[in-house]
């Protein structure tokens, strides 16, 4: 106790001096409990648990304020919720406690009003002051997906309550509020002592061995490019496979794109999608939904779909030692570009034949980008980088993807000026970046700030131009001398990689930073003449990283059915998608009471038993682990169902012959041919307006045995010498469940 009060022998004691014996003790009890234990507002005990179907129980507690300590009644509080219901969505509430003094226990006392003849009157005095930590509850809006309420500053949250129509749904304690205790800290220090020993060392090299690792996985894509040119080489001579020595012209089509196909033609009616198919008879677009917005298994959070998960610290950079003044490096104007999600196609039906040509793709000749990804979309092909695109391709069920999570084929730009500054990590291994905390130690008193995280180039410098999130800090959101807690749309960052934190504002804030030999792993940077210079060693930027901790290992989250009058044979789904190594995310239809993964191509259960669905529940299964899961991009998403057309009917762009020929020669591969159930025909379309339609004079099969496939010559013996001509190709099937296509076409004149 820092003062007593002195009694002497015989002395008239004065009643203050009691009263200031207890001021003492108090006050040396709170100078111990905010210089040891904490200054900042806790809380200890108020344990709450849902007590009936709309009522919840606080157990008693205590309230830790600036050193002060507040205790609660002795006795349990509760709050029912029965008039606070929500009618059809959800209400978060939120249980809070603040402190408040007050004199109780009032009673009546004999006080002396004469010394002389000890005449005592009674009066009624309070006898306690008591700290009393109170408690209530904060309402929040109604809403499918609620947000925690607002709560006024001096008022501390002990837990959220979920509530729904039918009363209280979940009960979460909020544990950062919660004052831990020393034997808590004993038992993490002991556990953490005995992982040191363990597994520390190894952990330490982690990050440096994943990083190697991914630079072997590019030397091995360099030598897919060394490949992909020799495959180029090859289709050159493949083309030309079968054509006589004295032809004067030859040509040939694989139907991986639509520049020698007439599409616009009053005679067209077909699809050119790896080999010529039959049309849609019918279709349907649609976006990918959520089917219920309040389903606990997912998170939606600007348009990206997840597995429902927490915010937890992941990563801090150290300890507070120092401040940067922001403003004091050069104001410049830069460029942030701004990656987006790959997207992923999957398509699946019976009409999906497998076609020998597609292993054409990885030639590089053909711009996979955009027959893939984005019907209308143009993308550029830059050294081979059709090799950026994977595929699959099974009976029924087709696949591409991109190999980099994040790609520049559709990019967000956004002009930001100010000063700059930057802090750069190895990231030792995959997870979704929620948010980020910046600590800011002096504040203008206007301006916001821009925050951003980038990809680090190759020389170890932030990259600004290969953003994969940005946002803007409102001043009125920044906090002073207290961390600043930013949200971004969750950010996949892989193993192996490094990104950068970086911070561009013109006003003059300052934010905190750490000794350069605590965070070993990053290095700060700042501009100067609107580049970055070279790294500072003696200081790092105090940050700290949120993840994404997910629920669950498996999740399954249902999306809007698919649906189309007179039934379904075919789903085209197309999805902005970031898939993880180590990650799975696939898709199933539920047809009578069963699902089905549309993976599973063994079960193609599309028209089964002669019925062809209309109507199609669907849903996505996330596989992955709490640290990491799958994700979707509903915002650029569709969904095309359809069935397809029992005839579809190809026009080739007009082909022009160095010289006048009367011999024509058209040679087509027809794969997946039944002849019970289809025929093919060719024509070729000469005249005025290619209006003259001429049959074949013969015409010749031979059947690969490898296959099956039908290798269909028609010889065209002409009266007449043209220069130019069209091939016109007639498929037609029985059943529109039963389905062929043409694989390539090759022609040439005599």
């Amino acid at each position: 106790m820092e003062n007593k009060i002195i009694f002497h022998a015989n002395i008239d004691d004065d009643p203050t001096d009691f009263t200031r014996l207890q001021d003492f003790a108090e006050n040396s009890l709170d100078h111990v409990v905010q210089d040891g234990i904490s200054d900042r507002t806790k809380y200890t005990g108020f344990g709450v648990v849902k007590s009936a179907v709309t009522q919840i129980t606080v157990d008693p507690g205590r309230l830790y304020s600036a050193g002060k300590v507040f205790g609660s009644a002795s006795t349990s509080w509760s709050k029912d919720f029965i008039t606070q219901l929500p009618v059809a969505g959800k209400k978060i509430a939120a249980v809070v406690t603040w402190g408040s003094e007050s004199d109780t226990d009032i009673r009546p006392r004999q006080f002396l009003v004469n010394a002389e003849t000890r005449q005592a009157e009674p009066q009624a005095v309070p006898l306690v002051h008591a700290r009393v930590a109170n408690l209530n509850v904060v309402i929040g809006t109604e809403a499918p997906d609620p947000t925690p309420p607002l709560v006024d500053t001096g008022y501390t949250v002990i837990a959220h309550i979920v509530l729904t129509p039918t009363g209280v749904d979940t009960v979460t304690m909020n544990t950062v509020n919660k004052l831990p205790s020393v034997q808590g800290h004993d038992d993490r220090i002991v556990d953490l002592e005995e992982f040191e020993e363990t597994a520390g060392l190894q952990i330490r090299t982690l990050a440096s061995d994943i990083a190697g690792i991914k630079q072997n996985q590019v030397q091995q894509q360099a030598d897919g490019v060394q490949l992909g040119r020799t495959l180029t080489r090859l289709a050159v001579l493949e083309s030309k496979a079968g054509v006589m020595y004295n032809a004067i012209d030859s040509s040939a089509n694989f139907f991986l794109d639509q520049t020698k196909s007439k599409l616009d033609d009053p005679l067209s009616h077909v699809k050119v999608e790896e080999g010529i198919r039959m049309p849609h008879a019918a279709e349907g677009l649609s976006a990918l939904n959520i089917f219920n917005p309040l389903d606990p298994n997912a998170t939606i959070k600007a348009g990206m779909l997840f597995p429902a998960y927490t915010r937890e610290a992941w990563l801090q950079s150290g300890t507070i030692s120092g401040e940067i003044q922001v403003s004091a490096y050069s104001v410049s104007s830069f460029d942030m570009v701004q990656k987006t999600i790959a997207r992923q196609r999957i398509r699946y039906g019976g009409e999906l034949t497998v076609c020998t040509n597609s292993w054409w793709w990885q030639t590089g000749q053909w711009d996979g980008g955009s027959r893939f990804f984005r019907a209308g979309e143009t993308y550029e092909i830059l050294s081979g980088n059709a090799w950026g695109h994977d595929f699959i391709r099974l009976r029924q069920y087709w696949v591409d993807d991109y190999t980099d999570t994040y790609w520049d084929k559709v990019i967000i730009t956004n002009t930001v000026t100010g000063a700059q500054v930057a802090e750069t990590w190895l990231q030792g291994q995959n997870m979704w970046l929620d948010a980020v905390g910046i600590w800011f130690t002096r504040l203008a008193a206007a301006g916001s700030a821009h925050v951003a995280i980038v990809e680090v180039s190759d020389y170890g410098l932030p990259n600004i131009k290969s953003a994969l999130g940005q946002t803007t800090l409102l001043r009125e959101n920044m906090k002073l001398n207290a961390e600043t807690v930013v949200p971004l749309q969750p950010i996949l960052l892989q193993a192996g990689k490094r990104y950068a934190l970086v911070v561009t504002t013109a006003a003059d804030h300052w934010v905190a930073f750490v000794p350069g030999q605590q965070f070993t792993q990053g290095t700060f940077f700042y501009v100067l003449d609107g580049a970055y210079a070279q790294g500072d060693a003696f200081k790092d930027l105090w940050m700290r990283l949120y993840r994404c901790k997910f629920n669950q290992a498996r999740a399954v989250v249902n999306l809007n059915p698919l649906q189309l009058s007179g039934g379904i044979l075919s789903i085209d789904l197309l999805a902005g998608t970031a898939i993880p190594d180590g990650t799975t995310l696939s898709y199933e239809i539920q047809v009578g009471s069963t699902w089905y993964n549309l993976q599973d191509v063994d079960k193609y259960m599309l028209g089964q038993g002669g019925t062809i669905p209309p109507l199609l529940p669907f849903r996505a299964v996330f596989m992955g682990s709490v640290d990491c899961q799958p994700a979707i991009n509903l915002a650029d998403s569709t969904v095309y169902v359809s069935r397809p057309d029992t005839y579809a009917q190809h026009v080739t762009q007009t082909r022009t012959l160095p010289a006048p020929s009367t011999q024509i020669r058209v040679i087509e591969r027809y794969e997946y041919f039944d002849p019970i159930y289809h025929t093919a025909s060719v024509k070729l379309l000469t005249g005025s307006g290619f209006g003259t339609e001429v049959a074949p004079s013969s015409t010749s099969t031979v059947i690969d045995p490898m296959d099956g496939a039908y290798e269909r010559t028609y010889v065209f013996n002409l009266g007449a010498a043209v220069t130019q001509y069209r091939v016109k190709t007639r498929l037609d099937t029985s059943t529109n469940q039963r389905t062929f296509h043409v694989g390539w076409q090759k022609d040439y004149a005599l």
